[in-house]
């Protein structure tokens, strides 16, 4: 992987990085709302889809007004879904949503800034189709909480969706008979890249595919022109560890709160 980027992360790269996660999703919503305190998504056609039906905050705010604002602003949607950006907020309302029985999930940010502690054998990825890919995020959403099955559609037509939106470079490592059996999209705009949906299936983990999807991900991003390079990462796994060996710092938080 190159090391062009190495050094101590922008101090804009943070709000950057938020800015993209955010125009993102406002491009595939069916409707994005601005408000005073951040953004209110709604995708009826995709309803089970939180990430494209939720309140995003993106200023300083306390826990009972923002779930008084959650309520106004999200009337009759199925649940209450809140992201919120803010790191002292979010900081602070882990705790409060936690006891108040909300679902809580923190993601971190982390930006490329460094060099790898070892580069890999990246002769094994290679660019992937639309539909093989889409057959493998399958697994993963089924592996991660078992949704129904309209939920599981629903979710693989969001990652559809994404994908051709932005754009993606969809890639993949190929097991001996051709299968897919690790993937991971490489969205760019505006020399900002996103390394996203890093995964691999079950029977393959072990192998080094996720680092060599990652490093040749961040190779394709640094050739066509991207200055910050990112991904998000569950604050509480693994995968934010090798992230962490592949170069890359933390430079923020994400807080997301779910109640049925």
């Amino acid at each position: 992987m190159p090391s062009s980027l190495s050094g101590p992360p922008r101090v804009d790269a943070l709000e950057r990085v938020q800015s993209f996660l955010r125009a993102g999703l406002v491009k595939i919503a069916d409707a994005a709302r601005q408000i005073d305190a951040g953004v209110v998504l709604s995708t009826p056609s995709l309803a089970a889809v939180w990430a494209l039906n939720q309140l995003r905050v993106t200023a300083p705010i306390g826990f009972e007004a923002l779930v008084a604002l959650a309520d106004e602003q999200l009337t009759g949607f199925e649940y209450r879904h809140i992201v919120v950006e803010d790191q002292q907020s979010g900081a602070a309302l882990e705790g409060q949503f936690a006891s108040a029985g909300w679902r809580v999930e923190r993601e971190l940010l982390m930006v490329l800034a460094g060099a790898p502690d070892r580069v890999p054998d990246m002769g094994v990825v290679a660019d992937a189709g639309e539909d093989e890919v889409l057959e493998v995020m399958a697994r993963w959403h089924a592996e991660g909480w078992s949704p129904a099955a309209d939920e599981l559609a629903q979710l693989v037509e969001f990652g559809r969706r994404a994908s051709r939106a932005h754009g993606d470079r969809l890639l993949c490592v190929r097991s001996s008979d051709g299968r897919v059996v690790a993937v991971s999209k490489l969205r760019s705009h505006e020399r900002i890249a996103q390394i996203e949906d890093v995964y691999t299936v079950p029977e393959a983990r072990g192998r080094g595919y996720a680092r060599a999807l990652v490093s040749r991900a961040a190779e394709f991003a640094l050739g066509g022109g991207s200055r910050l390079i990112f991904i998000e990462a569950d604050d509480n796994d693994w995968p934010k560890e090798l992230y962490a060996r592949l170069g890359f710092r933390p430079v923020g938080r994400m807080w997301q709160f779910h109640r049925a």
